[in-house]
């Protein structure tokens, strides 16, 4: 079910930054990264990292660690992707 909220959240604001998302919904950056893969793969969302390394002025001297917050994620109207996932009934 969150996945399909997060892709409604994407769709509805178009842009928006990992830790917008990250405050959002409550997550980690690692449940973000995990979570927002498989909608990444199928194509309706892009994921930009902003030049000049991990931070937004690219000046930063803090030796910033934490790259997942600086991305931006950006609603498409592109065709899906097939997400190929194995399923096996018995």
């Amino acid at each position: 079910m969150i996945l399909l909220e997060l892709k409604r959240y994407i769709k509805k604001h178009q842009s928006v930054s990992a830790q917008n998302i990250q405050n959002h919904f409550d997550i980690s950056e690692e449940a973000l990264e995990g979570l927002i893969r498989p909608l990444v793969e199928q194509g309706h969302i892009k994921e930009v990292q902003p030049a000049g390394g991990g931070c937004s002025t690219g000046t930063c001297q803090t030796n910033c660690s934490s790259s997942t917050a600086q991305k931006e994620y950006f609603w498409t109207d592109q065709r899906h992707k097939s997400i190929h996932i194995p399923l096996e009934i018995h």
